[in-house]
């Protein structure tokens, strides 16, 4: 009889988790409309490993103030979108990066390093949960910090941080290491698209460093960005592989940030959305994406 109960409670246990997880579809398809996706611009995002919490960036009109946003999934819908205590607008906080336990989120920022400066160049920068609220924001330092701009961090389980770095006067991705418990000297991240060497930016790291979503320019496209693939073949990145048209669309679409399982793909996309087409020379406002990744890989390897 215990056993039976155990076994119905079990049940409903797994039913009411299910229903506070969305189901991800084939195609790439417009994400919290009204409440996540509305007619601000939004990008970069980072869900917890549940994906009932959700992470990203709002801008205003023109993109002059940038804040980190979150809200919470329950009873099949979301909850409206509020900004972070620390991200008021004073400064411009971009690339959220939520780490798999959910105790430490990662972003970048121009905000000062030392208090009364004036703003600078981009840092990545971090906040820890402790007891339930986010702390001051911590500046991590070097290597993952330089003299120079560093933007859109993620990191692997491991503790290997993947971002864009201006360091030594090359704009690319690099890599740095984490061990013996600290980061080490970063490493670039050679990519090629048919053979040639190609710029890359918004990396997002699968969870076991197998394969590497990133934003790029096609030389032979329209020269918007695309999101590609790349896979990590016993320590060598492969050719970059376009995800395609159940992803990308013939407007920018750019700042990708996977689910904790590696199985969903977010991004931004400027395709027409909760805003309709704009007009030539307009931006549009860009909304945020959701797409199941798994099917998606498994046809172009």
């Amino acid at each position: 009889m215990r056993y039976f109960l155990f076994l119905v409670i079990a049940i409903l246990f797994i039913s009411c988790q299910k229903k506070t997880r969305e189901k991800a579809p084939a195609e790439a398809t417009l994400w919290g409309a009204g409440k996540i996706s509305i007619e601000a611009p939004e990008f970069a995002t980072t869900v917890n490993a549940d994906q009932n919490e959700v992470y990203f960036n709002r801008t205003s009109a023109d993109r002059s103030t940038m804040q980190i946003m979150h809200a919470t999934y329950a009873n099949n819908s979301w909850s409206d979108a509020v900004s972070l205590s620390f991200s008021s607008g004073l400064y411009r906080d971009v690339d959220p990066f939520l780490t798999a336990d959910g105790k430490r989120l990662y972003f970048s920022s121009n905000r000062p390093k030392k208090e009364g400066d004036e703003a600078g160049d981009f840092d990545t920068w971090f906040v820890e949960k402790i007891n339930g609220k986010w702390s001051a924001p911590i500046n991590p330092g070097a290597p993952l910090n330089s003299d120079s701009t560093e933007i859109f961090v993620t990191i692997a389980k491991n503790g290997n941080a993947y971002f864009v770095s201006e360091r030594d006067g090359d704009r690319g991705i690099v890599v740095s290491r984490f061990e013996n418990n600290r980061y080490q000297a970063v490493e670039k991240i050679p990519l090629k698209l048919r053979a040639s060497a190609i710029y890359a930016s918004n990396p997002c790291i699968a969870s076991d460093e197998s394969f590497l979503i990133v934003a790029a320019r096609d030389p032979a496209g329209n020269g918007t960005p695309d999101l590609f693939v790349s896979w990590n073949v016993n320590g060598t990145w492969s050719e970059l592989k376009n995800l395609g048209e159940k992803v990308n669309s013939p407007y920018a679409d750019f700042a990708p940030g996977l689910s904790k399982d590696d199985q969903t793909l977010f991004f931004s996309s400027e395709r027409p959305g909760i805003v309709p087409g704009q007009n030539e020379g307009v931006r549009p406002p860009g909304d945020i994406y959701k797409v199941h990744l798994e099917a998606i890989l498994s046809e172009l390897r």
